[in-house]
């Protein structure tokens, strides 16, 4: 017995010597093999971080285990990551390991996948990257080094994505859990699975018939190998609260055929098993939500699915006497009835069609009734649709609820449409039915993602062919309120067909309009006040032509206060059209013509003709930046003035003007102004002496003006200050520089009696040395440059005076006088000398001519 034990233990410790070696005796040979087949086979970039083999734990299997790999497709799908796995693990026949020539593989285990299978429009799939293997030859080992001989595969906390352009069909299952049992050796045998998924969606043609739903299935498959065929067993299917049943087959005889013959139910299952399958429902108190009725669900799919046909199916769906019902609503929907039918006859796809022949609800005892007919989805749309009753919207949103946002308000419809597309499209509108009339009373819309609440005490749409024409509406948009009545115009064809105009034309008028709330977001007060909220790019929307005629009492735009606004307004091709619009603003009125365009979003343009009448200068100044940056001499002036004004410009991202982009010009007229304060006029007085200019008083001062690359260049002008006589002109930019040129006529009086006595006294030495009396003018000519800042002026005067006091001013003028009185006095000598000249000369010729007279006289006697 001893030697018995002994033989055993010595066996067993073999047997566990050997399960531990035989891994690390064929490793390097199998990780050969697999980066073979990887290389030779796959078109993709594939990578792992470990590779682990082991025997004691998958015995009397050989595991294979790979973290961490990924597969990242080449081409079209370089961006695209096919799979992500955290682990896999292959378990492998030991004595086909210890033979070497074929691995079987008996079981594969999924561990955290991630899998995105992705199909492009062209029907090109991210998960075709094995390679042609039409060059490989017989004895190529690589092709045969792995088998599958599956008895078990399982999926844990994975992630499927199948998104398939081609069909506009998107699927994808959330941490799922799937396993499945049976003999893949064999051609006929029963694969068991179970499956459970936290977040089944399912989209077709971007309507998601199942979103987020949690599904539990128990599904035996009857699995035909050789022919592809499998037949579903008894099984289970769970849609949240809903349970399905399907029997029938699937098969794939050829690459490019799937044929199927499936029929499936859920008979007599209750109302609020199916409302579970509403995620916003099912999210949403539904265990509290009252719901009585039946529900039944079947049908049938049969036919092949291919590129060029799809199966014929039948899709029942009904509900009976259905009643909904929340604790916290007053009433309930009740009497709910609804008979609905999709079908396919014959595996076109433009032969669908959807048939509602009618339903029924009543909110409380308020009846809706409506029906919908579709046909020939694909190549010409065919609709019969008819909707009449009252609508509760805060009860239906309290059923169907929307996230972090409310609707209440009651919705009055009788409308029907019947008709085809191409009736639309061909302009043929009687053959295109469409009647009746909707109006909204007491209609709120407010949440976390609307920017304002909308309200709309009441309005009114009544529906033709041709157009909808809207009556009644008030409304307001967060202060903002509207009162309007139109028509908008071409709206099927806007509906149905790409890139065609919506037109309309609409009586808009106002209280009060809050443009900076319309425009943006708001800022907390705390945080910023209203005058520093930036504003934002409006853009106009495309594909409309709406003309409206617009009346406001009282408007909100940036910091300008507006009142009666009043005019034309017309959108079209991007672009805001003005046209004969008033406004009454900065203490005057505004008459503008012009447009706002966002042809190219990032550079808005501006073109505008203002005529501003009687516009007080401190108000302008404080209100508009063009005026603080090209014309800061108004914020020391008191006054108003007019303006006709045309102006381009392009703007920036905060609806501000770009100054280089500037282009304007104009007539002002400075109707009354007092200039008290500014530093280039007060600097200027300083250094003539003359104290009276430094405050200036202007009235009726026209000149023209314009505004080039951001610089205010003014036309030349003349004005009076106090007795003294200037012409101005010049220009000023942006940057506060200024270039201006003055000619002044001072009378004398006002350079001080220090500057006068120079004068007289030099005016006297001057008469002295020529010999004449000429008087000092009453006026003296002065040549100004007035160069530098604003805020550091730099005053030149003629022959180069410089800035300095008013004495050494008044000394440079003194000699300028002088200058200019000494040329006058000296050319006045000049002309006197040259008359004496000519009155001797003249003098001289008549003695000589009488002498020569008397002569020939003489002679002429004696002779």
């Amino acid at each position: 017995m001893k030697k018995v034990l002994i033989t055993i233990a010595i066996v067993f410790a073999v047997l566990l010597i050997s399960a531990a070696a035989v891994p690390y005796l064929f490793k390097d040979q199998i990780v050969a093999k697999v980066k073979s087949v990887i290389n030779e086979k796959v078109n993709a970039k594939v990578d792992f971080k470990e590779f682990d083999l082991t025997l004691i734990r998958s015995f009397p299997k050989m595991g294979i285990r790979l973290n961490d790999l990924t597969v990242v497709g080449v081409d079209s799908f370089a961006q695209d990551t096919l799979a992500n796995i955290k682990q896999l693990q292959l378990d492998l026949n030991l004595m086909s390991v210890i033979k070497g020539e074929t691995y079987e593989i008996n079981a594969v285990s999924l561990q955290q996948p991630a899998i995105f299978a992705k199909v492009l429009k062209s029907g090109k799939a991210n998960w075709d990257i094995m390679k042609p293997d039409s060059a490989a030859k017989p004895t190529d080992t690589a092709s045969t080094a792995f088998k599958a001989a599956l008895e078990k595969y399982s999926i844990e906390e994975g992630k499927i994505t199948y998104d398939d352009a081609s069909l506009n069909f998107f699927l994808q299952a959330e941490n799922l859990n799937h396993s499945g049992k049976g003999n893949f050796t064999q051609d006929i045998f029963t694969l068991t699975t179970l499956s459970d998924i936290k977040k089944l969606t399912v989209k077709y043609g971007g309507i998601p018939y199942l979103n987020g739903v949690v599904l539990d299935a128990s599904l035996p498959l009857e699995m035909d190998m050789k022919q592809m065929k499998f037949t579903f067993g008894e099984n289970k299917i769970k849609l949240n609260e809903l349970v399905l049943s399907a029997v029938g087959y699937l098969a794939m005889p050829n690459q490019t055929d799937m044929v199927m013959d499936l029929k499936f139910d859920a008979q007599q299952s209750d109302l609020k098993n199916f409302l579970s399958l509403i995620p916003a429902i099912y999210a949403a108190n539904f265990k509290d939500m009252e719901a009585t009725g039946k529900f039944g669900v079947d049908g049938v799919v049969k036919g092949t699915y291919n590129e060029k046909t799809i199966p014929t199916f039948n899709l029942n769906l009904a509900i009976a006497n259905g009643k909904i019902k929340y604790p916290s609503l007053p009433s309930a929907i009740n009497n709910i009835q609804v008979k609905a039918n999709i079908a396919n006859p014959d595996g076109v796809l433009d032969h669908t069609v959807v048939n509602i022949p009618a339903f029924h609800l009543e909110f409380g005892k308020a009846p809706l009734d409506g029906r919908l007919l579709v046909k020939n989805p694909m190549s010409d749309p065919f609709v019969d649709m008819a909707l009449k009753g009252n609508l509760d919207l805060k009860q239906l949103t309290t059923i169907f609820p929307l996230k972090d946002m409310t609707i209440s308000g009651v919705l009055n419809a009788d409308v029907q449409a019947a008709g085809r597309k191409s009736s639309v499209d061909k302009g043929q509108y009687q053959d295109f039915k469409a009647s009746g009339q909707m109006q909204a009373t007491n209609f709120v819309y407010a949440g976390a993602s609307v920017p304002m609440p909308v309200s709309i005490p009441s309005a009114k749409m009544t529906f033709s062919p041709k157009n909808i024409t809207l009556s009644n509406l008030s409304a307001k948009l967060g202060k903002s309120d509207f009162a309007a009545n139109g028509s908008i115009n071409n709206y099927l064809n806007y509906v149905f067909k790409k890139n065609q105009l919506l037109e309309g034309n609409f009586n808009l008028s106002s209280n009060y309009i809050d443009v900076n709330e319309l425009m943006g977001p708001s800022v907390a007060a705390e945080t910023k006040s209203k005058e520093e909220v930036p504003l934002t790019v409006f853009e106009v929307p495309a594909n409309i032509n709406f003309n409206m005629a617009l009346k406001a009492s009282q408007l909100k735009y940036d910091k300008y206060d507006i009142k009666n606004a009043k005019g034309a307004l017309q959108v079209k091709d991007r672009t805001v059209y003005f046209k004969d619009l008033g406004l009454d603003m900065v203490g005057g009125t505004i008459k503008m013509n012009g447009s706002y365009a966002t042809v190219n979003p990032k550079k808005p343009k501006v073109d505008v003709d203002f005529g501003l009448e009687k516009v007080d200068i401190q108000q302008a100044f404080n209100a508009f930046n063009t005026v603080k940056l090209l014309a800061p001499i108004a914020q020391y002036a008191k006054g108003t003035f007019s303006t006709n004004l045309k102006f381009n410009s392009d703007l920036d991202e905060k609806m501000m003007p770009i100054y280089s982009s500037i282009n304007a010009e104009g007539l002002a007229n400075i109707i009354q102004a007092v200039v008290d304060g500014f530093e280039p006029v007060t600097k200027l007085a300083n250094t003539l002496g003359v104290t009276e200019m430094k405050k200036i008083e202007v009235n009726d001062l026209k000149t023209k003006f314009r505004i080039d690359n951001g610089r205010l260049i003014v036309a030349p002008f003349d004005i009076k200050v106090k007795g003294v006589a200037m012409n101005v002109a010049g220009s000023n930019g942006i940057d506060q520089t200024m270039d201006y040129d003055l000619v002044l006529n001072v009378p004398r009086a006002m350079l001080g009696s220090a500057a006068n006595n120079a004068a007289n006294s030099a005016m006297a030495a001057l008469n002295s040395k020529l010999g004449t009396n000429v008087a000092m003018g009453e006026t003296i000519k002065i040549n100004a440059d007035l160069l530098g800042t604003f805020l550091k002026p730099n005053i030149k005067l003629k022959y180069g005076a410089g800035e300095g006091t008013a004495g050494s001013a008044a000394k440079t003028v003194v000699n300028q006088v002088v200058a200019e009185k000494k040329a006058e006095l000296e050319t006045k000598a000049k002309e006197k000398v040259d008359t004496l000249k000519k009155q001797a000369v003249e003098k001289a010729t008549t003695e000589i001519g009488n002498k020569l007279k008397g002569l020939f006289n003489k002679k002429k006697k004696d002779t």
